[in-house]
């Protein structure tokens, strides 16, 4: 996935319980009240963005955000341990395009004691982890530029499995279910595999290009063509149906009942959209420059992204809650792109957040657990 869309966080239109009911939210102008707390850690600086207004902050609060630099965080195993990208330092580097280079390999980090463990070590890069449902599996990419080799590895035993023989798009590939892995391959056919090994073909679209394939309730939803449609396929029926154009990327709700969209409305803005499964927008969340990482909460009442808005003047950058019953939008972080889709921890009480900037031409990883609370 690449970064996308965030301006019009002013008024958000918000369906309560799948109707339309819409809601207006009025965005900080100079003669509210507004306080920042700058959280620095590891001599550096974020600024969290804290509205005082009472419509705000009614139910979510902030309880604070850890920092631990040199890793990319990845997904959650359970509320205390993560899976992340980090240089593996025990191992030569190479020297690429002048510079040295150590492979990145993946961990189980810690967060209350800082140690790791190691999940996938080796002389190759390894990342694009997520873990499976069930939090029993872990799916990750041998990477090699944009493409990679797809694994399956049991989190208890270690052993693991190949996706498929072929490399497929880095940014591609998602659990199903608890125990298979959806995907494109390069030649424009959708794959399952589960976490014995055994592959299946879903879908031949006869497309070249197929992106942002995902799966929920025996619905997948990808999108084709120079129009960026957005195809519904029902598994059992085998009948598709293409939902809506210049669509960026979907992510279903939870129980499926809801799809969340980013689509392009014209160079240089993008909408993030709350919709039915049928594809009929309910309500308009954010739009601008780019919106990024958008995920879920585990029990589908809020929707987490990244924002960077349109005018860069805006103080509408970083990321940002939006509660879909109540319409109450939080600015968790901001002066921050992230690199990775946001993940919820199982209990919903925290966050995870991966930043990568370059210095020294060098790319530095950064993570952030935010953590939440709800009186």
């Amino acid at each position: 996935m690449s970064r996308q869309a965030g301006r019009h966080l002013g008024k958000a239109g918000l369906a309560v319980l799948g109707a339309a009911v819409m809601m207006s939210m009025t965005a900080c102008s100079p003669d509210e009240t507004e306080a920042r707390q700058v959280v620095e850690k590891a001599g550096s600086k974020i600024t969290v963005m804290d509205n005082t207004s009472e419509s705000v902050y009614t139910r979510l609060q902030l309880e604070g955000i850890d920092k631990v630099g040199g890793m990319r965080s990845m997904d959650w195993v359970d509320e205390d341990v993560i899976v992340v990208d980090k240089e593996n330092r025990s191992l030569a580097p190479q020297m690429i395009e002048g510079t040295e280079q150590y492979p990145h390999n993946l961990y189980l980090h810690n967060l209350s004691t800082g140690g790791d463990t190691p999940l996938q070590e080796g002389d190759q890069n390894y990342g694009a982890a997520q873990v499976s449902p069930d939090k029993q599996y872990v799916f990750y990419k041998e990477t090699n530029e944009m493409v990679g080799l797809g694994y399956i590895r049991n989190l208890e035993s270690g052993s693991a499995v190949k996706v498929d023989e072929a490399p497929f798009r880095v940014e591609e590939g998602k659990w199903a279910d608890d125990g298979r892995v959806v995907f494109p391959g390069m030649d424009g056919v959708i794959y399952r595999t589960d976490v014995q090994g055994a592959k299946e073909t879903v879908v031949e679209s006869g497309e070249s290009y197929v992106h942002e394939v995902v799966e929920s309730g025996g619905i997948l939803y990808y999108v084709t063509g120079d129009n960026m449609e957005l195809t519904a396929y029902e598994t059992d029926s085998k009948q598709s149906k293409v939902l809506k154009q210049n669509v960026v990327w979907v992510a279903p709700s939870p129980d499926g009942s809801r799809l969340a969209i980013v689509k392009r409305t014209r160079p240089g803005e993008m909408v993030l959209v709350l919709c039915d499964s049928e594809g009929n927008e309910l309500a308009e969340l954010a739009s601008g420059q780019q919106v990024f990482g958008t995920s879920w909460s585990p029990d589908g009442s809020k929707l987490a992204y990244s924002l960077t808005a349109e005018n860069p003047s805006d103080d509408q950058n970083g990321v940002f809650i939006t509660e879909l019953e109540s319409g109450e939008q939080t600015q968790l972080l901001s002066d921050i792109s992230i690199a990775d889709q946001l993940r919820w921890s199982p209990s919903g009480k925290k966050l995870l957040a991966s930043a990568v900037a370059v210095k020294d031409n060098k790319y530095e990883s950064t993570t952030y657990v935010i953590r939440l609370s709800q009186p």
